[in-house]
């Protein structure tokens, strides 16, 4: 197996636009706070989680640098992955 995909920090999963929400909060970050991290205006960032503006390919890959930046692991993606499967599963937004 390729060592460069081993590791906790390793962001193979498919992150689209509503796990940028749910990292941001798992950090406790403010919008100017993962602004930073993802090196873009915070407005953006708002833009993104309501879903006003496509997530594009270049803001997938800015999301996942900023995952490795905050110090995501892959576990905390797998339970937000589940956290955002139950609220879906119940109905809600």
């Amino acid at each position: 197996m390729d060592s460069n995909k081993r590791g906790a920090y390793n962001h193979d999963h498919n992150l689209d636009k509503r796990y940028l929400k749910q990292v941001r909060l798992l950090r406790n970050l403010t919008l100017k706070d993962m602004a930073k991290y993802m090196e873009m205006d915070s407005s953006i960032i708002s833009r993104l989680e309501n879903g006003l503006i496509e997530f594009t390919p270049y803001y997938h890959e800015r999301l996942k640098q900023a995952c490795k930046k905050i110090k995501v692991t892959n576990a905390e993606l797998l339970a937000i992955r589940e956290v955002i499967q139950q609220r879906e599963k119940r109905g809600f937004k």
